[in-house]
């Protein structure tokens, strides 16, 4: 689950929405399309973890902590799930870790999913965070 936050964190770069997610994690999404030959729409989704101001939060080696799904929309595509909002909406739900119907519901795209979500991000940034040292191992 998720909600936009309201008012939006004055540090979001150009067409980002924050929204907060249950989990209490701020994030910042966007969706930028591209005009392929033969009506095909290339859509990328992105999402950053970030503080409450819209700062980017960074891994321990200066890296964001971001996700994001790209993919080629098919005109039929397209047209079948009601046109191209829908179709953006999926990838945004894809890179926030939410259900993605009707696209992605087989099991093939399950690794695609986790790895496109903010969600297995995080995760993954606290796991480094709260590792164990070499010294602390042996």
């Amino acid at each position: 689950m998720y909600t936009k936050t309201d008012p939006q964190p004055a540090g979001l770069q150009p067409g980002e929405t924050a929204v907060a997610l249950d989990t209490g994690e701020t994030v910042a999404i966007a969706c930028a399309l591209e005009a392929r030959d033969g009506g095909d729409v290339f859509i990328t989704a992105t999402a950053r973890a970030i503080d409450a101001d819209g700062t980017e939060r960074l891994l321990p080696s200066g890296r964001p902590i971001a996700s994001q799904i790209g993919h080629l929309a098919k005109p039929q595509e397209t047209s079948d799930l009601g046109g191209l909002s829908a179709v953006q909406r999926c990838c945004l739900m894809a890179v926030l870790g939410e259900p993605t119907a009707p696209l992605w519901t087989d099991p093939i795209h399950a690794g695609l999913l986790t790895s496109s979500s903010i969600r297995v991000a995080l995760t993954a940034a606290a796991d480094v965070q709260n590792a164990s040292s070499a010294a602390d191992l042996l």
